[in-house]
């Protein structure tokens, strides 16, 4: 299963904690972030102890599951690899010094120019956590009443900035997948520590009165703070009715109840300065567990105040899995602070510790480096000329079929096709006078055990599928010859289908392999010719020439073999007269409907790749025999 943002590539120039732990966040709901630092400028955090191993503990906790890369953004070589990384990524989140990414040419606007569905999101501040906690008004709400100000624990306006960060950026991603628009989003530490000020604003603004300190108490309520046991401190919030009568029976304290100076909680709040006392003289002849065992039977709210070592070791967070372990090659194992989110259909992601310096530069780099010139031997050739990025399916003798690998490279290719701005259409389209696409290679199936392998098999390919739907250019594929399988879901997912007469288009799998379809595949067909039509091709694995599939509404434009160069020239030269946005609507909401149609099929899947009747099939096929189907 994938993480919500899988796809999302995000780049960080971050340091400290703001822009780090954003990227966390997003890392750990499945995008995928490339930490860029240079040599004399790296995250000050790798230099933080205590260390493992010699690699910083903390490190390795905020930036678990990213990918680390090397640039010098002082230097053209390391500004033009930059730019590279941004003109194909989704989002770039920083929090360096205001104004250094401009000075370095590398800044929204410039971004955004290049990239225009590029996220830039910034983390800005004057100063560190202790600064935004003082001028943000925390600092004069924490601590003792009539001590001085105290600092929050942890650094709370740095943690707060980036959850909003990453909050901004999933919206403004939100925004970019309805309209193609990227935008700037500005995330200030000051005004993120001024946000949690929610109920010193309701009083200021009532009252014209600021907050006080009033140590672990809550402003407006009472008992609501932490009390003294025999052992340690318990924290009681008996503020209703209901549990201030349940707590003050469960201490053996009715008089606190019946006393009408405590009746009501406001009146409890103005005498706390001599009900908390009293509340002690009690709780202090008890220990924290039986406190805390006694005022949980009895229905009120409590807990005891843990330190991080009870927290680390708590037996509930581990029985939830909270915490999780990955292995670093210096550090040996490190255990991971999970994340609170939790999806029943897209877990969060659980990979990596945080990466040493400049560990994944080379490919990385080498990614995103620009593209050569397709070698003639490839597999699967991938050529810009001018505004059209066309991906030939290069295995002739063998019908074009697709392995695994030519999948992952179309995958890219579709990438790469909504990373450039200048590519207006993606054609796809197979190499020699046979094939369009004749299916997957039936001898990667040999190795399939199991009816998890197809579902496995089927998810990977719905991976492909679903992004070649999804590029945001025009798509157009053109056939020639066979159109079987994975190729007609190919063809499929694509906006347009181009065909000569040569083109024949099914899915024989009812007469070769025994296997299935996912949903997702029979949903692109049904799109296009209807369940009864869908149903015909599965059901008696017949081919429509294509004749018979234009009628069934598979193709676009139908022309003499001779004709097809000329008839794709016609279809591209009418999508470059389009509006792209009007273009990219028209697709989005296209794909939503279909999307709609898909049901859940792992069981059915999983039932028939794990079958007699497949593994006969995937033999038969392999052998050139006809299989004798059993049912099974």
């Amino acid at each position: 299963m994938t993480g919500s943002l899988d796809g999302i590539t995000v780049i960080e120039v971050g340091v400290f904690l703001a822009a780090p732990f954003a990227t966390a966040q997003l890392a750990d709901l499945g995008a995928r972030v490339i930490k860029v630092e240079s040599s004399e400028a790296r995250d000050p955090v790798r230099a933080t102890g205590p260390f493992v191993g010699g690699v910083s503990s903390t490190f390795l906790r905020l930036n678990r599951n990213k990918e680390a890369v090397e640039l010098d953004l002082k230097s053209d070589a390391g500004r033009e690899g930059f730019l590279r990384l941004a003109a194909a990524a989704d989002v770039v989140v920083e929090n360096l010094r205001p104004g250094a990414m401009r000075r370095l040419g590398l800044g929204p606007d410039e971004l955004l120019a290049r990239n225009p569905g590029l996220v830039y999101a910034s983390a800005s501040g004057w100063g560190l956590d202790i600064m935004a906690q003082a001028r943000s008004g925390l600092m004069s709400v924490t601590g003792d009443p009539g001590a001085g100000p105290a600092k929050v624990g942890v650094p709370i306006c740095d943690l707060t900035c980036g959850l909003y960060v990453a909050l901004a950026v999933t919206a403004a991603l939100r925004h970019r997948d309805r309209t193609g628009e990227g935008q700037h989003v500005d995330v200030s530490l000051l005004e993120s520590g001024v946000s949690l000020a929610i109920w010193e604003a309701g009083q200021y603004f009532a009252t014209g009165e600021p907050g006080e300190r009033h140590g672990t108490a809550h402003q407006s309520q009472a008992p609501y703070q932490a009390v003294r046991t025999a052992d340690g401190w318990i924290t009681v919030g008996a503020i209703t009715p209901n549990t201030w009568a349940a707590f003050t029976k469960a201490l053996g304290r009715e008089d606190l109840y019946h006393d009408p100076r405590y009746e009501s909680s406001t009146s409890r709040l103005e005498l706390r300065g001599e009900l908390i006392p009293d509340i002690e003289r009690t709780t202090r002849r008890h220990t924290t567990a039986d406190l805390v065992t006694t005022l949980v039977a009895a229905g009120v709210p409590c807990a005891p105040i843990s330190d991080h070592t009870e927290v680390f070791t708590d037996e509930h967070l581990t029985e939830r899995g909270f915490f999780w372990d990955t292995e670093h090659p210096a550090a040996g194992q490190v255990r991971q602070l999970g994340s609170p989110m939790r999806f029943s259909r897209t877990p969060t992601r659980r990979d990596t510790a945080g990466p040493d310096f400049g560990e994944h530069t080379g490919k990385v780099l080498a990614e995103f480096a620009p593209k050569h010139a397709a070698d003639p031997g490839d597999d699967l050739l991938v050529e810009l000329d001018d505004d059209v990025l066309t991906v030939t399916f290069n295995r002739p003798g063998s019908r074009n079929a697709l392995t695994f690998a030519m999948y992952e490279r179309l995958y890219a290719a579709c990438e790469q096709a909504d990373a450039d701005p200048a590519v207006r259409a993606l054609v796809l389209r197979g190499s020699g006078d046979k094939a369009f696409v004749a299916g997957t290679d039936i001898r990667q199936f040999a190795d399939f055990r199991t009816g998890q392998d197809g579902v496995d098999y089927e998810a990977s390919i719905a991976r492909v599928v679903d992004r070649l739907e999804a590029v945001r250019k025009p798509t157009v594929a053109v056939v020639h010859g066979a159109c079987t399988g994975g190729g007609l879901a190919l063809a499929a997912a694509c906006d347009l289908r181009v065909a000569d007469t040569s083109a024949r288009f099914g899915v024989p799998i009812a007469r070769t392999l025994g296997n299935c379809l996912s949903a997702n595949t029979i949903s692109l067909l049904m799109g296009h010719a209807g369940p009864g039509p869908t149903l015909d091709l599965l059901l008696r694995g017949r081919l429509l020439d294509a004749a018979d599939a234009e009628r069934a509404g598979l193709l676009t434009e139908l022309v003499p073999p001779d004709e097809l160069d000329q008839a794709v020239d016609r279809v591209l030269t009418d999508l470059r007269r389009g509006a792209p946005l009007t273009q990219w609507a028209a697709k989005e909401i296209a794909r939503r409907m279909r999307r709609r149609l898909l049901v859940p099929d792992e069981d059915v899947v999983s039932a028939v790749f794990g079958s007699e009747d497949f593994a006969l099939g995937v033999r038969s096929f392999l052998a050139r025999e006809k299989p004798d189907w059993t049912g099974r």
